[in-house]
């Protein structure tokens, strides 16, 4: 393969290899085998470039090479060897060790003390039938491009005939969950109420094919085989009526309902199936100028770089790192009020009330704040030390909020000190590391108000030490 026909296959955009990749790459040579690992650059001479090589990290030597550097652990690719280049690789590849991991935290047994008003839980329980739902799944009522669920129609056609023969069974189904949405219509501009699925989209998947698009037939049924290969129309009278007077359980969250109430809803009854991260539902809350605000700001390549490329994005656990610091940038440690889920949600929503000024300065802040990170610690940043000769831990969140808003306040002269002090500011905070009090608030009890307190104080005391020193 050429340099182009690399360059194409990791982005289409640009036809070389012009950077590091930031995912696992997946090399297949000509000869069976394959190597999975990193582009670093398109060559280290233009000799090699000439003799169509290219330098690459094996993906087993990735972690000594972002701890020392050497050279020793890049090899070198031979185009001509190449057969396809596979970017991300679908492997699923990852970092094993510990250092190379999200260290957990206890932030979900935090009681909230500042609870929502329970007279704004706005649910209502509709008495409901197959036969109304498949309406107004027909009358395209129910949006099924829902952002609180991964895909419609994931079901094979066995489980979703085995849906059907339960409901001809007289079998009871269970609840479906709905957030009720108000849209306006492009054309006519009239305000129109649909239904979001919050629970129960793959069984409303299989309404929508057998009851409405009438294009699924019924197959492998355990008691009534007789119906295998059978349609809706195919159904005697009796069997269809029986389907669309089915009784089912139906909950709506009204509109108007506040997002935070909505939040702490969906978190109670996200237990089924892939259960949602709080980062996903905060996400699905928030569309619009907050979801794409933080996506920007995860896709910033100091961010990435600072936190050594570990951060999954399958999960939104990248933006769940962007609304901590989002939120804490916005509101202030002053203004926490337990729990953290909460505080993030309101933070990540408060970002449709800033000016573009304000997004822009905040941005400027975060990659200045992600490239202090990285001269100060290098691939240590955001992470745990009690002495320089500890192996190197896992990112910590507590730490990744504290030091990235501390240094994202920092003017730039303020900045430029830190950084000249550096060995001093990291032998400040090694020191602080030790303090039982500083550490709890990293690990144990990381969503409790003095916890909050006491990270954010003590993080910011050391770094004023160190400038002023």
């Amino acid at each position: 393969m050429t340099k182009e026909e690399i360059g194409k296959s990791i982005d289409p955009n640009y036809p070389f290899v012009y950077a590091p990749t930031t995912e696992p790459t997946k090399l297949f040579f000509n000869d069976g085998t394959f190597k999975v690992g990193y582009f670093q650059f398109v060559a280290v001479s233009s000799e090699l470039e000439k003799q169509n090589k290219y330098t690459f990290i094996e993906f087993n030597n990735a972690i000594n090479y972002r701890d020392t550097g050497d050279e020793k652990y890049i090899t070198t690719v031979n185009g001509n060897d190449l057969i396809n280049v596979e970017y991300p690789a679908k492997d699923n590849v990852s970092f094993q060790s510990d250092e190379n991991k999200i260290e957990d935290s206890d932030e979900s047994k935090v009681p909230i003390k500042v609870p929502f008003d329970p007279n704004l839980i706005r649910i209502r329980r509709d008495p409901f039938t197959l036969g109304e739902l498949i309406d107004k799944i027909q009358h395209n009522e129910v949006n099924f491009f829902t952002l609180f669920q991964r895909k419609d129609n994931l079901w094979d056609n066995v489980k979703q005939s085995r849906l059907i023969e339960s409901v001809l069974l007289r079998l009871p189904l269970p609840a479906f969950y709905f957030d009720e949405i108000e849209t306006i219509n492009e054309i006519t501009q009239e305000r129109m109420t649909s239904w979001q699925v919050i629970d129960g989209l793959q069984r409303c998947s299989v309404l929508r094919n057998f009851a409405v698009n009438k294009t699924m037939l019924l197959e492998d049924l355990e008691f009534l085989k007789q119906f295998d290969g059978k349609t809706y129309d195919n159904l005697p009278r009796d069997l269809q009526r029986r389907i669309t007077q089915s009784p089912i359980t139906v909950y709506v969250v009204e509109k108007g309902t506040p997002d935070e109430v909505k939040f702490n809803i969906f978190k109670r009854i996200n237990t089924g199936g892939l259960v949602l991260t709080p980062q996903e539902i905060r996400h699905a809350l928030n569309q619009g100028l907050p979801a794409k605000f933080v996506e920007e700001l995860s896709e910033v390549p100091e961010f990435r770089e600072a936190t050594c490329y570990v951060i999954n994005s399958d999960r939104m656990e990248d933006r769940d790192f962007v609304t901590r610091f989002v939120s804490f940038y916005i509101k202030g440690p002053v203004e926490y009020e337990p729990d953290l889920d909460s505080f993030m949600t309101k933070g990540m929503a408060s970002i449709k009330d800033t000016t573009p000024e304000y997004r822009s300065e905040m941005k400027n802040n975060f990659t200045k704040a992600m490239k202090t990170a990285i001269a100060i610690f290098g691939n240590d940043a955001f992470r745990k030390r009690q002495n320089y000769g500890d192996r190197r831990k896992p990112i910590n969140k507590a730490l990744f909020e504290s030091l990235g808003v501390g240094f994202s306040k920092l003017s730039l002269a303020d900045t430029n000190k830190l950084i000249m002090k550096s060995h001093l500011f990291k032998d400040k905070f090694i020191e602080l590391n030790k303090d039982s009090k500083f550490i709890y608030s990293l690990s144990s009890g990381t969503g409790q108000k003095e916890s909050v307190k006491t990270r954010f104080e003590e993080i910011s005391r050391i770094i004023n030490e160190t400038i002023n020193s």
